[in-house]
């Protein structure tokens, strides 16, 4: 951020956005790896694939917080980790709607019950990719770059 520059309402909006995906992230990551850790007993696979799940969006939901702080105080840094949680937030989204729709039945009933979860979390992921593409679009706006000092500067 450059000094007294401040802060585009767009950024404030962003924050905002980033703090309610990171909170709802570690909700569910952390109910999906506690999930993992009851199914344990009755299917080694399906253990596996909602703790790994679980984790993965819980580190998703402390990025998405830690470069809403960032984001907060114009850090060059939070533009950069923004983008990049935003493009890895989209293609894991569509990873997810990719695996939902093309699991095949297992004859384990457990692994059955945790990819019909994932065609559920399918569902929800075509509606996260939304806020993805916003962030990704308005941090590529010209005076959002500039606040975090990674556009040109305004000619004086």
């Amino acid at each position: 951020m450059q000094v007294g520059t401040p802060r585009p309402t767009t950024v404030t909006v962003l924050v905002v956005l980033a703090f309610i995906l990171g909170i709802l992230s570690i909700i569910i990551g952390v109910a999906g790896a506690a999930l993992g850790a009851l199914v344990g007993p009755y299917s080694d696979l399906a253990e596996t694939i909602l703790v790994t799940l679980g984790i993965v969006l819980l580190v998703l939901g402390i990025l998405y917080i830690s470069y809403a702080v960032g984001f907060l105080s114009g850090r060059t840094w939070s533009w950069t980790l923004g983008l990049i949680v935003a493009v890895f937030g989209i293609v894991s989204d569509l990873a997810l709607i990719g695996l939902a729709s093309t699991a095949p039945r297992s004859p384990d009933e457990a692994v059955n019950a945790v990819i019909s979860g994932v065609g559920f979390s399918a569902t929800i992921n075509t509606v996260t990719i939304i806020p993805n593409l916003v962030t990704i679009y308005a941090l590529t706006r010209p005076h959002v770059k500039r606040f975090f000092g990674k556009g040109p500067r305004p000619q004086t």
